[in-house]
């Protein structure tokens, strides 16, 4: 199983901590899964950043938080966000919440492909009728001579 969990970091009587993903029976400074982000308990007010996208992965696949990094996974809002995901909200839409910016709008290739093939159908019978008029005029020319 595996557990996010604190790692300590930082020289003697000055810690600051690694947020990490790590099995369960692994050391607390032992072998990790993947580092998601830091914890600086040192300055006023606390400082830490967790990586929003991977927190929601490592969560919505099982694994669970120690009791401190839960604290900020609420304090940040993550924990609610993973609600909402596994209630079938897009992760890319609730990563772009968190970060601030415009969820990217993916565009079907379907919808994408109807309107190119339209518009190329519209060109086509402009085309067609300018060609047609051409001919007509060339046509009536002749017939005057």
């Amino acid at each position: 199983m595996l557990r996010i969990r604190l790692t300590r970091v930082g020289a003697k009587k000055q810690p600051s901590y690694r947020i990490v993903v790590a099995d369960v029976e692994s050391k607390r400074d032992g072998r990790i899964v993947e580092r998601i982000g830091f914890y600086n308990p040192r300055v006023e007010p606390l400082e830490y950043d967790v990586a929003e996208d991977r927190a929601l992965y490592w969560l919505s696949v099982g694994a669970q938080p120690s009791d401190a990094v839960r604290r900020l996974l609420v304090k940040q809002g993550t924990m609610d966000r993973l609600a909402r995901l596994r209630q079938g909200e897009e992760m890319a839409a609730l990563v772009a919440e968190f970060t601030g910016e415009a969820p990217e709008v993916a565009v079907s290739t379907e919808v994408a492909t109807t309107e190119v093939a339209d518009l190329e159908i519209e060109m086509a019978e402009e085309i067609v009728a300018e060609v047609i008029s051409e001919v007509i005029e060339e046509a009536a020319i002749e017939e005057e001579e």
